[in-house]
């Protein structure tokens, strides 16, 4: 199976160089975003914005910015590019660190292997949800509400991966791990 390849690949010392590469483009890309984000000015919160489910609405916000705050808005979703590949890496090998743990036939270790890869399944999604901001972003008025629809479908599913699955997931292994001991 594909997935047991990962008991020994990336190697430990290339999962943990890894890691420290996520966390440093994780570090990094979220001091820029900030600082664009905060001349963007965008009018909702984070969840509200990327979970409305409304061409309405994100028109509506998008009403309410000038183009110099759009523009910094658009320069934030593309620097968001590092910030997911490095939250991606994060969840991947801080996953695969956690699950090598684990005795090989260990049900931990099989689910660690399946969560290590949805994180970077997640920063998939991340990745397309951003596509369909830049799309609205292209015709902020008048985009098709279809749009809106879809990129709230993408940043619903990361979500669910990058909080409820990894972080439920890293919790409970590592609570297993620790009561094991």
């Amino acid at each position: 199976m594909f997935l047991e390849k990962l008991s020994d690949k990336p190697s430990p010392k290339n999962t943990k160089l890894l890691l420290l590469i996520g966390i440093v483009l994780l570090v990094v890309f979220s001091a820029i975003m900030q600082y664009f984000s905060g001349l963007a000015n965008y009018p909702v919160s984070f969840i509200e914005s990327q979970l409305s489910f409304s061409g309405s609405k994100i028109k509506y916000w998008f009403s309410r910015m000038s183009a110099e705050e759009l523009r910094y808005y658009s320069i934030t979703q593309a620097l968001d590019y590092g910030f997911m590949t490095g939250l991606g890496l994060i969840i991947f090998d801080l996953t695969l660190i956690i699950t090598r743990k684990f005795d090989e036939e260990s049900g931990w270790r099989k689910s660690g292997y399946t969560v290590a890869v949805l994180g970077i399944l997640a920063a998939s999604f991340d990745g397309i949800e951003n596509i369909f901001i830049f799309l609205m972003l292209s015709d902020p008025s008048g985009f098709p509400d279809i749009w809106a629809i879809a990129h709230s479908c993408f940043a619903l599913v990361k979500l669910i991966i990058y909080f409820l699955i990894f972080t439920i997931w890293t919790i409970s292994a590592v609570l297993a791990r620790l009561v094991k001991k």
